[in-house]
């Protein structure tokens, strides 16, 4: 069942007017192959990812520091340690993958597809100061893959803590691969930088796609963005594991989560009035609405909305196509309104109604009635449980027996 989430559309038709432009930059060649960008809350300062370049810049736009991070020799055969003498390297891009401001420590981590996708840490007030430069399989390896990185509250201690969050679509062009989750959260510590947060024997903050899956099932990511105690993505994948029309969806997982037993995922697209489905998402932000659009979402101004541009399937390329359309819309969602979707699904489960589990990360089961499911989705059922962590734990623990990602 497609995710029914409170949605505002608006039909984008968008013209950019020359004479409202302030100050553009490029690079010295001109080209625009720049990947990312991220602005500093507190200065202004601006930062941009490209390929074999970083840069940063002044609050406006004027060039302060050019870093050259590429190109360098690499080959996909090689670990993140070493490479065996028999593997042939060559001259190879480092394309920026991710871009993230950590304001706790003042710093700026950046990542690229060199080196099975490794990242440094670099001093927010001056760029060319490395501080540190992890080996540690992080973002996608290669120019086309993609990869979401934020950072929020998570293990071992949130909302103390921070976490880099992390998606990665897989990329398959090296026996390394496998070993990179499709969905972490990584350690800010300095002793466990960008390592995964939390990990047992089976479990941790991490998730796989299954190794039957990796290669024909491919997840893009577009976003992350934390909200109200979760960390989320928005990616694009297909409905099933077998050939099957492209959609957008919502993942989420709980901060407090050290074992990514409340990752979940529901479906989400846009539609319009005339019920025409805008079903690849492109781009998102989280911000707050004004008052008209909190009226209009039932909700209020201080709450967090998602702004979320889609585009239709290019049908031309076929059903089944990931190629977006140059049809496109713009959607709000109420948070308030995605958060509902998520406890009804898991309700729906708990009632013994749908499917626990995604294919693409283990077998499928239908969902099983239980004890009282309200008493469990209000933490009613543990009532006597004193201490609140163990309470907690529990908690989790029922919701990944028997409503782990619930998909309905």
């Amino acid at each position: 069942m497609l995710a029914e989430v409170v949605s505002i559309l608006v039909l984008l038709c968008l013209a950019i007017n020359e004479a409202s432009i302030v100050r553009t930059y490029s690079d010295e060649k001109g080209t625009e192959r720049f990947n990312h960008l991220v602005v500093d809350k507190n200065t202004g300062r601006v930062f941009i990812g490209a390929v074999n370049r970083l840069y940063q810049l002044s609050p406006d736009l004027e060039l302060v520091i050019k870093e050259v991070t590429g190109p360098k020799e690499d080959s996909p055969e090689c670990s993140v340690l070493d490479c065996p003498s028999s593997v042939i390297k060559k001259l190879t891009d480092n394309v920026n993958k991710a871009l993230v401001i950590d304001y706790t420590t003042t710093r700026l981590i950046s990542c690229g597809s060199l080196f099975q996708g490794i990242c440094s840490v670099r001093n927010l007030n001056n760029i060319s100061d490395v501080t540190q430069v992890v080996k540690e399989a992080v973002v996608a390896n290669n120019s086309t893959a993609s990869t979401v990185a934020f950072i929020a509250p998570g293990p071992p201690n949130p909302p103390v803590t921070q976490v880099m969050y992390v998606g990665v679509t897989f990329t398959g062009n090296s026996p390394y691969r496998s070993e990179v989750p499709a969905v972490s959260s990584r350690s800010l510590e300095r002793d466990k930088m960008f390592m995964i947060a939390e990990t047992a024997v089976t479990t941790g903050t991490r998730m796989f796609v299954n190794s039957l899956a990796r290669e024909r099932y491919p997840i893009h990511y577009v976003y992350g963005f934390s909200s109200e105690g979760f960390s989320y993505f928005l990616t694009v994948q297909a409905r099933t594991t077998n050939p099957s029309p492209f959609i957008s969806k919502l993942v989420r997982v709980c901060h407090d989560d050290e074992n990514y037993y409340s990752y979940t995922e529901i479906p989400i697209d846009c539609t319009s009035e005339d019920s025409r489905k805008y079903n690849l998402v492109q781009a998102a932000y989280v911000g707050k609405p004004g008052s008209d659009v909190a009226s209009e979402l039932g909700i209020t101004a201080q709450d967090d909305v998602l702004f979320a541009v889609f585009s239709e399937s290019d049908t031309s390329e076929g059903d089944i196509s990931s190629k977006p359309s140059s049809n496109s819309g713009l959607c709000v969602y109420s948070l308030k309104a995605i958060r509902r979707k998520f406890m009804q699904n898991i309700k729906t489960c708990f009632s013994g109604n749908g499917s626990r589990g995604l294919d693409f990360i283990s077998p499928s089961h239908t969902c099983v009635l239980t004890v009282s499911s309200s008493a469990i989705i209000n933490n009613n059922y543990f009532a006597d449980v004193k201490n609140v962590r163990f309470k907690r734990i529990l908690f989790l623990f029922v919701t990944k027996v028997l409503a782990n990602l619930c998909d309905i």
